[in-house]
């Protein structure tokens, strides 16, 4: 996951918009675009947030600019 969360980062320093595709709370994909503003550890997960303030945990990823995580299944 490490070369994941690299890519993330760079997607955020160049601030380049990205597609992300994730699993909300109740197990739907979802699909948002925008830009990640932040990527930080809190209380043990790790999180990004997105322009539009939306909060996103790593483990619900499936992938970001049709790059997908190593361990999603």
């Amino acid at each position: 996951m490490d070369n994941f969360k690299d890519y993330l980062q760079e997607q955020m320093d160049l601030k380049r918009p990205c597609t992300i595709k994730f699993k909300d709370v109740q197990g739907a994909v979802t699909i948002t675009k925008g830009h990640i503003v932040k990527m930080e550890e809190v209380s043990d997960r790790e999180i990004i947030e997105t322009d539009a303030g939306l909060v996103i945990g790593m483990e619900q990823i499936i992938s970001v600019n049709d790059r997908q995580q190593a361990n999603y299944c």
